[in-house]
């Protein structure tokens, strides 16, 4: 690993030069440049509005060893790879169905069935923590920092959408 590699944060990383494996104990490794890379941070630069593009890759000392543009140049068994390290890290269930939401003192409670299984949410403070994003989705937060997508929240019942803020 080279000095001038750790001081170029905006380097591009060209996915015909990345391939990703797992070590004996499941952990993620990146082949890059001839070199190994583990215990790597993964981050997507736009988690919310552009999963697959732009994922950064950041040494434990936590400098950038640079970005990669889009998972899709990726090889098919390297991009599963990544995207299966990424759902572990981007834990986000979809809502499939709202059940009985109640408020009391400024906190939503309610249950939920999502892509996961059934979870029951808290939300305080809903006006921030329930978000419209782009394509009619909308994001939950919830107290323990869980997040939730709604695939399309007009499709939601006019209640549950007046609960929400939506």
């Amino acid at each position: 690993m080279t000095e001038e590699r750790n001081s170029d944060p905006q380097r591009r990383l060209d996915p015909n030069q990345m391939k990703f494996t797992r070590s004996a104990r499941g952990n993620l490794i990146l082949h890059l440049d001839g070199e190994e890379y583990q215990d790597l941070n993964i981050r997507r630069a736009f988690p919310l509005e552009s999963d697959e593009r732009f994922i950064g890759f950041f040494l434990p000392d936590g400098l950038e060893l640079g970005m990669l543009e889009d998972m899709a140049d990726l090889e098919e068994e390297s991009r599963l790879e990544l995207q299966n390290e990424l759902d572990k890290i981007y834990f986000r269930p979809i809502v499939t169905s709202f059940g009985k939401i109640t408020e009391e003192h400024g906190m939503l409670r309610g249950d939920i069935e999502t892509t996961s299984g059934p979870r029951q949410i808290e939300i305080r403070g809903w006006r921030k923590n329930v978000r419209i994003l782009s394509g009619n989705r909308a994001i939950i937060l919830d107290v323990h920092g869980n997040r939730y997508l709604i695939e399309d929240w007009r499709e939601l019942p006019k209640l549950t959408k007046e609960i929400l803020g939506l």
